[in-house]
């Protein structure tokens, strides 16, 4: 009935459909796994940035306490210097995290940017594939036209006669 390369048509198109939403699949898990991996990245990065900033800002105010000690001076200078420098520290561990911030921003965008992108060779395979089986369903289409066979019009010939007489047999005289 069915010519079989309309036949593989068809089912090549259903399979190509298949193998394209497969794919996208596949890509979006990988996409998802590299972008936890590049946030997990961003904030150890942030964070070991922070606990060395915050290291740096007690060594500096153990050496200003040992510096005003040696001195002897105490009071408002000693603890201007002090609260200037946790005022520092704080600033700088306030920007390490506008930072991570940022950074996350950044990989969400690029996480958008790629799923567009997988979602657009996905619309692109499926779109193939259902070309495709539109083709295949057209020559199915075709083969089964020709197939038929063609019969006349009712209205061109006179419809058959039923009769339920019986048939006389003369035998001969």
């Amino acid at each position: 009935m069915c010519e079989p390369a309309s036949i593989t048509m068809g089912v090549m198109a259903v399979l190509s459909a298949g193998v394209a939403v497969y794919n996208a699949n596949q890509q979006r898990h990988a996409l998802e796994d590299q972008m936890k991996l590049q946030q997990e990245q961003t904030d150890q990065g942030a964070q070991a940035q922070t606990n060395d900033r915050l290291k740096q800002a007690r060594e500096q105010r153990a050496a200003a306490r040992a510096a005003s000690a040696e001195t002897g001076a105490s009071g408002n200078s000693a603890d201007a210097v002090l609260t200037d420098l946790l005022m520092q520290s704080g600033r700088d561990v306030s920007r390490i995290e506008k930072n991570r911030e940022n950074g996350q921003l950044a990989n969400q965008q690029q996480a958008r940017n790629a799923s567009a992108q997988i979602n657009g060779q996905l619309v692109s395979g499926l779109a193939g594939a259902v070309g495709s089986g539109i083709e295949a369903g057209k020559a199915m289409r075709t083969d089964y036209q020709n197939y038929i066979p063609k019969i006349p019009d009712a209205g061109q010939h006179a419809p058959p006669t039923v009769t339920l007489d019986r048939q006389r047999y003369i035998i001969g005289s």
